[in-house]
């Protein structure tokens, strides 16, 4: 008997298990099933200016201020900072005041941007998603499987230059590096992918080198002066070209420009650590979000109930532990 194609809740329940169960598989299992090395975690300021044209001001940018931030950096799949990774950037802005905003334990409003050091994500959908999540996680536990994930992609074709383009990046100081959301998100009634650029003096950034190098080149820039990026969006202006359900596809390169919006401010006087009751408290998530800035696309929608269920299963591994 042909057996009828799972429905969309039966393949994101299977992503679910399948990052649930990493937790248990994993040599680390209070880090997260994505982005399990925090290379720093760092508080800084998120500065909205005043001179913003009319039409961005909208939701976090809609008035000059400054919010409190708590930046990640963070690998992706390896805890060598040394080899080729994607690499994260994860920010909360604390003291959001909109309506639907997330709030935290103190009742204090927040807002959460991920970006990661490529423009573009692995596939589009989660119905193939589901073999290559699960090839690639295992694939962080086990020579056997990492050999099964190279014939998967040998098999699949399509997927070796998203994979070569997203998931080995050299390993890159964090404050030289431009980082993007890879999947779109609401500004108001506007469709963006949110966007990242290092400013000077932190370009070129310090060469990588050692176990931790990540964690020492940003040590080294931040003792070089503080850290500042530029924070901005890039606006579709054609669904065709810049399709909302195909995160493969950069935008950038079908004629989007980036549009600066605020800057990220990550003062020297701070230690450059990611400490493991720290790493467990925090929680990042496309879902920590005001309807103004609210995530786009099945990509997102899957990522927000993973991100939760995995959470859920970290931490508990992590008091166990404890």
């Amino acid at each position: 008997m042909t057996r009828c194609p799972a429905s969309d809740a039966e393949v994101l329940a299977e992503l679910i298990d399948i990052n649930v169960d990493y937790v248990a598989k994993s040599p680390y299992p209070a880090q997260r099933s994505e982005h399990g090395k925090g290379v720093a975690d760092l508080e800084g300021e998120f500065r909205v200016p005043g001179d913003l044209p009319p039409q961005f001001r909208i939701g976090v940018f809609a008035e000059p201020r400054s919010f409190p931030a708590t930046i990640r950096f963070s690998n992706g799949a390896v805890q060598n900072d040394g080899k080729r990774d994607t690499h994260g950037l994860a920010i909360k802005l604390h003291d959001v005041d909109l309506p639907t905003a997330p709030k935290d334990a103190d009742g204090r409003g927040f807002q959460d941007f991920i970006l990661l050091d490529s423009p573009i994500f692995i596939m589009g959908g989660i119905r193939p998603y589901v073999p290559f999540n699960r090839l690639f996680l295992e694939a962080k536990v086990s020579l056997w499987a990492k050999l099964k994930f190279g014939l998967y992609l040998l098999r699949h074709l399509p997927l070796i230059r998203p994979v070569l383009r997203l998931a080995l990046n050299k390993a890159n100081a964090p404050l030289s590096t431009p980082y993007w959301s890879t999947t779109p998100y609401r500004l108001g009634d506007m469709v963006v992918k949110y966007k990242v650029v290092p400013l000077s003096p932190h370009r070129p950034g310090p060469r990588i080198s050692g176990f931790n190098g990540r964690r020492d080149a940003l040590r080294e820039q931040l003792d070089r002066a503080p850290g500042v990026l530029s924070f901005g969006v890039l606006v579709q202006t054609d669904p065709r070209k810049q399709p909302l359900e195909d995160p493969t596809v950069d935008w950038e390169d079908m004629g989007v420009r980036f549009q600066a919006l605020a800057e990220l401010h990550i003062p020297s006087d701070q230690p450059v650590a990611a400490p493991s009751d720290r790493e467990n408290a925090l929680s990042y998530s496309p879902g920590h979000a005001a309807w103004e800035h609210f995530p786009l696309g099945a990509i997102n929608r899957a990522r927000v109930a993973i991100y939760a269920a995995a959470k859920k299963a970290r931490r508990a591994a992590f008091d166990h532990r404890s």
